[in-house]
C-alpha cells in the first residue's frame, strides 16, 4: 500500500497550482485588456479584430472566473475531516492511481508521489462517488480497487 500522505499537504499544494492558474488567467485577461485599450484609440483597427478579441477576453474572463470559483472551493474543504467514503474533499488511493476529490487539476506530486485531483463533474467521480474502503469500481476499462480512502 502506498504511504498516507497529509491530506492539508495535498490541498496545499493544490492551492498552490490553483493560484498560479489564476495568477496566469488575470495576467491574459489584463495583457488583453490594455491591448485592447490601445487598439481602440488606433484608427488603423478594424471593428472585425476588435470583436474577436472581445470574445476571446470575454471566454478568458469567464475561464478566470471559473478558477477562481474552484480556488474558493479549494479553500472551503477541511483538511482535518477524515473521508470514509468517496466524496468532496476525500483522498482516495488505488494501486493504479491516488485522486483527491476536489477540483479538476493536472497531476501534482506530493511527498514524490502522483495525486491526480478530480472534481465531482468529472465522469470518473460519478462511478466511484460513495464507495467504501475495499470497493470496487471500473472506469475506461480499467480495474481500481480501493485501498485506502481518507
Amino acid at each position: 500500500m502506498k504511504k498516507t500522505i497529509s491530506k492539508a499537504v495535498i490541498r496545499d499544494t493544490c492551492l498552490q497550482k490553483q493560484q498560479e492558474l489564476i495568477d496566469n488567467f488575470s495576467s491574459r485577461v489584463n495583457e488583453m485588456t490594455t491591448d485592447a485599450n490601445s487598439q481602440n484609440q488606433s484608427a488603423s483597427q478594424s471593428e472585425d479584430r476588435n470583436a474577436g478579441d472581445i470574445e476571446i477576453l470575454s471566454t478568458i474572463a469567464g475561464e478566470l472566473e471559473f478558477v477562481q470559483r474552484e480556488m474558493a472551493f479549494l479553500k472551503s474543504l477541511n483538511p482535518d475531516q477524515v473521508n470514509i467514503i468517496v466524496e468532496p474533499g476525500a483522498v482516495v488511493v488505488t494501486k493504479e492511481r491516488t485522486f483527491f476529490i476536489a477540483v479538476s487539476s493536472e497531476k501534482v506530486e506530493v511527498d514524490g508521489q502522483i495525486i491526480f485531483g478530480i472534481s465531482t463533474n468529472a465522469p470518473i467521480y460519478s462511478v466511484m462517488e460513495g464507495l467504501k474502503k475495499s470497493d470496487a469500481f471500473e472506469f475506461n476499462g480499467t480495474a481500481y480497487k480501493l485501498e485506502n480512502i481518507y
